[in-house]
């Protein structure tokens, strides 16, 4: 694995070459600020698999860095952990919306970074079973019911605003600390028969109605405190800290009121119906261990119980 780390103190870039030194992980490159970081980029023939990104640099931000990164070729899904001395949740949360898939505390723990690298491996791996997709990637003759994804695969929506990776989230929460535990809600928001909208809509279609749901929430909910992720099967997972969420169902109804003014799907003459189901939202699991799996299951579940009630009240 090829490493670029980046950091303005010399005293950390130095550090990380002897941080490696007892793994495999010896192929380091650092880079002290934001701009060289990208000339390296740029000047490599091979490039980097994995980046360390200082958040607190000056003129260009780990943060900055991080969206720059994804915006060049061949460079989208590279796993990206950012270092910083801050504990905000603000900053975590607006590193992980620029691309990044997880972050370290400084002062940090030697053996931990090594052991977040090699989940960063494995991130490598997976990442590469996961499409980036977007609407502008769908030729404009796609047919309809036929796509290049299944209903139920998860999906890295491109040009999303504070969409990321499923894993990505799950390394979010599962790093948080008691106190923002307490602060967080989980909830799902899930497309209703959406497995009928994907049958029936193309490619370009059925991604425009998540593109749109996407847009909504972060629409809904505040910006700075919203993370989420598409798990497939219409369904986003979504977690804010925000302290004046409303409440589930005044979220379901400002959603559906945002998709009832978007561009009718099927024509104009058969128009199809979409509709969205919000969960009830709850707190992350309290042990960290188990945290993501069950945390993640109970959202998922809470939205298909609020489409079952909406049905049987039919």
């Amino acid at each position: 694995m090829k490493i670029l780390a980046v950091d303005d103190d010399p005293f950390i870039r130095e550090l990380f070459p002897s941080i490696f030194a007892n793994t495999d992980l010896t192929d380091v490159h650092t880079a002290p600020s934001g701009h060289a970081a990208l000339d390296a980029i740029k000047a490599q023939r091979k490039p980097f698999d994995c980046f360390l990104l200082d958040v607190d640099m000056p003129e260009m931000d780990g943060i900055e860095l991080c969206k720059r990164i994804r915006t060049l070729p061949g460079y989208e899904s590279k796993p990206i952990l950012m270092l910083t001395a801050k504990t905000d949740s603000v900053s975590i949360e607006n590193a992980f919306a620029s691309g990044a898939n997880d972050y370290i505390a400084k002062p940090f723990n030697l053996k931990d970074i090594s052991n977040r690298i090699r989940v960063a491996e494995r991130l490598l791996l997976n990442a590469k079973t996961i499409k980036r997709i977007g609407k502008d990637d769908i030729p404009q003759n796609d047919e309809r019911g036929r796509h290049d994804f299944d209903h139920a695969e998860k999906l890295h929506l491109a040009d999303t605003n504070r969409l990321i990776l499923s894993f990505s989230l799950g390394n979010y929460i599962t790093q948080l600390d008691r106190n923002d535990l307490e602060k967080c809600q989980v909830f799902c928001v899930a497309v209703d028969e959406s497995e009928l909208l994907f049958n029936k809509t193309s490619s370009k279609e059925f991604l425009a109605i998540l593109s749109d749901v996407g847009t909504a929430l972060t629409e809904v909910i505040k910006c700075p405190h919203l993370l989420m992720c598409y798990e497939g099967a219409g369904s986003f997972l979504c977690i804010t800290r925000d302290p004046d969420l409303p409440e589930w169902d005044a979220i379901e109804e400002a959603l559906q009121e945002k998709l009832d003014h978007r561009a009718p799907i099927g024509g104009d003459d058969a128009p199809l119906s979409i509709t969205l189901s919000v969960g009830t939202p709850i707190p992350p699991n309290a042990n960290r261990t188990q945290r993501v799996k069950k945390t993640f299951e109970r959202a998922l579940s809470r939205a298909r119980m609020r489409y079952a009630t909406k049905c049987a009240a039919a």
